[in-house]
């Protein structure tokens, strides 16, 4: 018995042979199979749901980043974008999203051709003209690139929107939501107060006629073009006219303005050039053919 005993030990401490490769790849397997099947069970039972939670949010987050515009989508939906990141295809789809996408290089183009356009058809249409007066044409050529397209946009999207600081989500809402946004409604009112009674009388009409006074001067008389003289009789003619120009102006551009002011931020200025196609016009008439 003594020795069956020695004999039954010496083998039990005879060291374990090491697992071969196809024993440690169905131990593996097994244990997989157990975490799945525990994970299963868990499921069944509600456990894990606050694992999920967060990969799920993760996920959805994920989905609503964009390459373009600078301001990511997740913005652009709650109201405070001013591009508009937009699917399309082909040829018509890039033409008819330029406007969403570009709405900068938009205002530039719209504005300078606008602003030419009415010239032209006043000068032919109303005042009948033979041949066009294209000095007075470069006058609102000039104006509605440099002025119009790019200084506007600077003042109605960049320091108008610091100014009234709900304009951006108060005009990308929707029109029932304006309706229960009182600090959306109060900052569509200050911009129109802001554009007409500010903008308009003290920086839009003295630019204007700087712009025509520097492009009508004569300088064949020898001497070249003295600014001062330019900036004198410019500022000279527009307070002779400044009461009739601004009442004209107002009569249109108050209401105008709570229309554009209201609308989606990326339709502001195109907007603003539709109603200031009208407004072209009756300036061209107005003071186009003055000298």
């Amino acid at each position: 018995f003594l020795g069956s005993s020695s004999s039954w030990l010496q083998w039990h401490r005879r060291p374990e042979r090491a697992p071969s490769p196809t024993s440690s790849a169905h131990a593996t397997t097994l244990a997989a199979m157990l975490r799945v099947a525990l994970r299963a069970r868990a499921v069944a039972r509600g456990d894990v749901q606050s694992t999920a939670r967060p990969w799920a949010e993760q996920t959805k987050r994920r989905s609503c980043q964009g390459s373009r515009p600078l301001r990511s989508a997740a913005e652009a939906k709650t109201g405070d974008g001013i591009s508009v990141d937009v699917e399309y295809s082909g040829l018509w789809g890039q033409i008819t999203t330029f406007p969403k996408r570009r709405p900068f290089a938009t205002n530039i183009m719209v504005a300078t051709v606008k602003t030419s356009c009415a010239d032209l058809v006043i000068q032919k249409c109303a005042e009948g003209k033979k041949e066009i007066d294209w000095k007075r044409n470069g006058v609102f050529t000039a104006f509605g690139f440099a002025y119009l397209g790019i200084a506007q946009w600077f003042i109605y999207v960049s320091l108008f929107t610091r100014l009234c600081p709900n304009a951006i989500r108060f005009s990308n809402m929707s029109w029932a939501e304006k309706l229960k946004f009182r600090a959306g409604q109060i900052d569509l009112i200050k911009q129109t107060a802001y554009d007409n009674f500010i903008h308009y009388t003290f920086v839009y009409f003295p630019v204007f006629y700087m712009f025509k006074e520097l492009i009508q001067a004569d300088s064949s008389k020898g001497g070249g073009i003295d600014v001062t003289k330019i900036g004198e009789n410019a500022l000279s003619k527009y307070w002779n006219n400044c009461v009739t120009d601004n009442l004209y102006m107002w009569s249109l551009w108050v209401p105008g303005d709570l229309l554009v002011y209201a609308c989606p931020i990326w339709m502001r200025l195109p907007l603003n050039h539709v109603i200031s196609l009208a407004w072209t016009m009756i300036l061209s008439n107005l003071r186009g053919s003055e000298k």
